[in-house]
């Protein structure tokens, strides 16, 4: 099917004239019938099929769906019988069949035709996609065709109006917007079959236990990594940058395509649904609490550093570490909601820092508060190894009780 730009104004008009008197037909016919004779209904249709004949002849199959309409409409115009109108609906709905009909047959399928003409490179994978819905459109045509042609031989007037008028384009409107469904969700795993190829290739890298692509955004696709034991000994080692250039080059093959913008780095993957999500989230800037105890007023909160905390990624590129600034900034914010201590200090004193805090480390953070005093003390532990620890000068915020 081709879209001629420099049709004259009548063409189109007639082309729109066309559609419209389609579309209201079914009524024209139950309030006009008694009214306008057949032959006039002949003499209108014929003239509006001859204006958008020089269009229609040089379409595949455009010059016998001509020949056939005209047929019809000098049947009518010469003594048809009025109840030969109502078979107009009938006969669009044989022309259509036998026109995607064929482009199935000889191709290219009609819904081919139509996708090209809004993207011209369309991917090879999507031809598939064209010919069923090319298919189902053939199906419902038949249908449709058979239900108004019955309806036009022995139902009622009123049931046939009402059947082409609505039901018909009810069921023309819907089976648009599944398809339209289908579509995008075809437009999406074509998107992403590049990431597919490469999630494969990334399983066989001795860093990754598994890996999954998705949608990070604004056409940005991406890929979401469980590591392994020496994946995650890697991403200390060289950082965020040092894995994602070497898994990237893996990833990629010989299909640059293929390799991922956004990453994300996990201890295991999430489940199918929620990948899109995960690549579309920001990085974490704060531990997961895992569990918590109290201890005559002294939490012990068991915390899970993200591989993908958004400071590792700039403290420092090649060599994460948690910054000594951003454990007291977490101390502050995890005892405000517990003693209702403020997420500022005054001051601190006996701040020691003893051990790093790596990507992925489990570690167990103990918060104790002297609401006397106005100290809190905290203190980083991954096992038996003490990482970091000071007293914080804090002032209560008035009218709160503290937990003991």
């Amino acid at each position: 099917m081709t879209i001629h730009g420099n049709e004259k104004p009548s063409r189109k008009l007639a082309n729109l004239v066309l559609v419209v008197v389609g579309i209201l037909y079914p009524f024209i016919v139950y309030v006009g019938g008694d009214h306008v004779s057949p032959p006039v209904f002949g003499v209108i249709l014929g003239a509006l099929w001859l204006i958008r004949a020089p269009a229609l002849v040089h379409q595949p199959g455009g010059k016998w769906m001509l020949g056939v309409a005209l047929a019809y409409c000098a049947l009518l115009a010469f003594g048809g019988h009025e109840h030969l109108l109502r078979w107009y609906p009938s006969l669009i709905c044989a022309l259509l069949l036998a026109a995607f009909t064929h482009s199935l047959v000889f191709g290219p399928p009609i819904i081919e035709r139509v996708a090209r003409m809004m993207e011209p490179d369309l991917p090879q994978a999507a031809l598939p996609y064209t010919r069923k819905v090319t298919g189902v459109w053939a199906a419902f045509f038949a249908i449709n065709g058979a239900c108004s042609a019955w309806l036009a031989a022995w139902g009622p007037l009123s049931w046939w109006t009402f059947y082409n008028g609505v039901v018909a384009y009810v069921a023309m409107g819907t089976l648009f917007a599944v398809e339209w469904v289908c579509r995008q969700r075809m437009r999406r795993r074509l998107r992403n079959a590049p990431m597919g190829s490469a999630a494969v290739r990334l399983a066989s890298h001795p860093w990754v236990a598994a890996a999954a692509g998705g949608n990070a955004g604004q056409q940005v696709l991406g890929m979401v990594v469980a590591l392994t034991a020496s994946g995650r000994i890697a991403l200390a080692r060289h950082g965020r940058a040092g894995i994602v250039s070497e898994l990237g080059q893996h990833a990629a093959g010989d299909d640059a395509l293929a390799t991922p913008m956004a990453w994300r780095f996990v201890e295991g993957l999430p489940e199918a649904a929620r990948i899109d999500l995960l690549l579309q989230a920001p990085l974490p800037r704060i531990a997961q609490v895992v569990s918590e105890r109290v201890d005559a007023g002294t939490h012990v909160l068991s915390l899970a550093l993200p591989l993908d905390l958004a400071c590792f990624a700039e403290h420092f590129p090649e060599a994460p570490v948690l910054p000594g600034v951003l454990q007291i900034a977490w101390a502050l914010e995890f005892a405000s909601s517990r003693f209702g201590t403020p997420r500022t200090c005054r001051g601190m004193d006996q701040l020691k820092f003893q051990r790093l805090l790596r990507p992925g480390d489990q570690v167990e953070l103990v918060l104790r508060h002297d609401a006397e005093r106005g100290r809190l003390h905290f203190a980083y532990r991954v096992g038996d190894a003490m990482c970091s620890s000071a007293h914080l000068h804090v002032d209560a915020m008035p009218g709160v009780t503290h937990a003991q």
